[in-house]
């Protein structure tokens, strides 16, 4: 078995022994991976001459991650630094940026936009890829250049917790760029969720004094999620734009999805991490420290997830990593609360370990939900699988660990984790990204600034 192509005549620059997810799905067990130049040159039986070799047996060497779903910049005190440096102890070698930066610069503007891709050049980890936003008013004249200076999508909220930061889009503002982003081709997301349905519940709360955790679930129900969604799909109908779907906690908002793309329109949607593991329950018991939005659910609808994500109505999880330090989060108050959760350093193990090692999902569909689906997603072409020219963007994992999360261990930069004392199958070992050696299973090893920019590969890109 070779199937490289183009291999070099002399000693490539890094080989790699283990079990090898190939593009097709098919785990090739005992064989080794060779890298040359930051790609991968070829997946064989024989032992390639290299510079570096590493031997990983019974180890799994799958793509890397691509976490389609971060915020480095909502909280001052995180960044893009911290960001990808937990990324790259996950095992996730690109990541999706949001475009709310605090505290009061959304990127929507080509200035704004070029200013935070050369940032990424000097403080990331691993790769970063990003979202350009609009404002709700004025014209609309940034969309194209933000397009051109490679914004991977759109993403806007129909919800607004800030005037400036992160503010409400109106639906007729909606139209209107949802018709100007159709003909530029690349995908819309919103914040779904319906304001006046969750604004009036939370007035009623606070009217009777009822402050306590699982109160925020009980003021963003189910039908916020679901009738923005349903919004949001039939603006996308009758303009011809892609959406993606963010952050699905709900069957019926892919069961929207469903009947969206079999009218013929072109979107992808995702759920994340913690709708998966986690529901309402845990804000009984951890506070402000599992407030999110949209919030966490009842355990039917966690149950019907994993079974939406069996069966492919969902196409990608993520980690929504929004952290926020514990000051803005233990609070007797959940609506002061700070919505957010560290994830992007937790994304793939746990996912690993509840849905593989579990046999709720196999390695393919694994693979398919973090790797190739959000590269297919956003046009990231050299990214998300492990074949002959691709970006050699690694995660191994030795699938017979076994482990405790432990918040203070982890890379994260706000020290803590809602999935604190959890036990888990599988651990993340190393991290390569574009073959350099980012984590070796201590210690993330490659220096701020060997993250490079993403963007998607366009014809008019």
């Amino acid at each position: 078995m070779n199937r490289g192509e183009e291999v070099p005549s002399g000693p490539v620059d890094l080989a790699l022994f283990g079990d090898v997810l190939g593009q097709d799905g098919t785990l090739h067990r005992g064989v080794w991976l060779s890298v040359d130049g930051g790609r991968i040159v070829g997946i064989g039986s024989e032992a390639p001459e290299a510079r570096a070799t590493k031997r990983l047996p019974d180890h799994l060497i799958l793509p890397g991650v691509i976490d389609a779903h971060v915020h480095t910049r909502s909280s001052l005190l995180e960044g893009i630094e911290a960001t990808t440096r937990a990324a790259a102890a996950g095992g996730v070698t690109t990541v999706l940026d949001m475009p709310f930066d605090a505290p009061a610069d959304p990127v929507d503007t080509p200035e704004r936009f070029e200013a935070k891709r050369d940032a990424i050049g000097r403080e990331a980890y691993v790769d970063v890829a990003l979202y350009a936003t609009f404002p709700p008013t004025g014209p609309l004249a940034n969309l194209e250049p933000l397009a051109r200076l490679g914004a991977a999508g759109f993403k806007v909220s129909v919800y607004g917790s800030d005037p400036v930061r992160f503010p409400r889009i109106p639906d007729g503002r909606l139209l209107e760029a949802f018709e100007r982003i159709a003909d530029i081709g690349i995908p819309v997301a919103a914040h779904q969720e319906n304001q006046e349905i969750v604004d009036a519940l939370i007035a009623d709360a606070v009217a009777a004094g009822r402050h306590e955790p699982r109160m925020h679930a009980r003021t963003r129900p189910p039908v916020a999620e679901t009738e923005a969604t349903g919004r949001l799909l039939e603006i996308a109908h009758w303009t011809g734009a892609r959406v993606h779907v963010v952050h699905g906690t709900l069957p019926r908002t892919f069961d929207l999805v469903a009947r969206h793309r079999a009218d013929g329109g072109v979107v992808r949607a995702e759920t994340c991490v913690q709708y998966l593991l986690l529901d309402e329950g845990a804000l009984d018991r951890l506070g402000g420290r599992a407030k999110c939005n949209p919030p966490l659910r009842a355990r039917e609808h966690v149950e019907g997830l994993w079974s939406y994500l069996q069966d492919g109505r969902i196409d990608l999880v993520t980690s929504d990593h929004s952290p926020y330090p514990l000051d803005e989060k233990d609070v007797r108050d959940i609506f002061a609360a700070r919505p957010g959760l560290p994830g992007v350093e937790t994304l793939p193990i746990l996912l690993y370990s509840e849905g593989v090692d579990r046999g709720k999902i196999d390695l393919a569909r694994f693979a398919q939900l973090l790797a190739s689906g959000p590269a297919e997603a956003f046009g990231f072409a050299r990214k998300g699988a492990i074949a002959p020219g691709y970006d050699a963007d690694l995660m191994v994992i030795d699938p017979n660990a076994r482990w405790t999360v432990e918040e203070r261990e982890l890379t994260t930069s706000v020290g803590w984790s809602p999935y604190q004392g959890r036990e888990v199958r599988g651990r993340v070992v190393r991290t390569f990204v574009r073959g350099a050696l980012a984590f070796d299973g201590s210690d993330v090893t490659v220096q701020a600034g060997h993250g490079r920019f993403v963007g998607p590969e366009r014809p008019d890109a």
